[in-house]
């Protein structure tokens, strides 16, 4: 697939199910978002992939975090943590930004290039991908399961498998040109 054909036919996967990414694919999907625009080379971003029985961890977290709210309904809990385990694998990605004259917005903006590299890179090995906010981000529970630092923040995850054919992908709207 060359690189616009990726471009343009990536779409944002509704459902996502096994099999998920192999470790080969993670090691690509990785290395393509270390691709992405960054100024002065910062590289103010870490990465931290979740599979298997860590995705069940971290929806405990994810449970844990909504019940020390105090005021969620249990079945709006049950729904934050399910996000963990929807999908096979997924990226989180973590501005991890570094001192420099380069601004924390153009070091975020880095991050979420790296996002959508990843995006790029899992339409191009014929994985699913769909980029989602954390539920509960700066929550203690959530940061220590990823194990952020202070400074550090979660700008999302990239969930990652196989579109459940099932749930069709939307049509895409056109873009109008004035």
């Amino acid at each position: 697939m060359d690189a616009l054909a990726c471009l343009m036919t990536r779409r944002t996967a509704t459902r996502i199910v096994e099999p998920g990414p192999t470790t080969e694919q993670l090691a690509v999907l990785l290395s393509a978002a270390t691709t992405a625009p960054d100024h002065k080379m910062l590289r103010p971003w870490r990465f931290v992939v979740v599979r298997g029985d860590a995705r069940a961890t971290l929806a405990g977290a994810i449970a844990a975090a909504a019940q020390a709210v105090g005021t969620l309904p249990e079945p709006v809990v049950r729904k934050a943590a399910g996000k963990a385990t929807r999908s096979p694998a997924l990226i989180a990605v973590v501005a991890a930004r570094v001192e420099s004259k380069v601004s924390r917005a153009e070091q975020d903006a880095s991050a979420a290039a790296a996002a959508q590299n990843i995006c790029l890179a899992a339409h191009a090995l014929g994985l699913a991908s769909a980029w989602k906010s954390v539920p509960l981000p700066d929550s203690a529970q959530v940061r220590a399961a990823f194990g952020l630092a202070d400074g550090e923040e979660l700008v999302g995850w990239v969930e990652l498998g196989t579109q459940d054919q099932a749930a069709p992908l939307p049509p895409r709207p056109a873009v109008p040109l004035d």
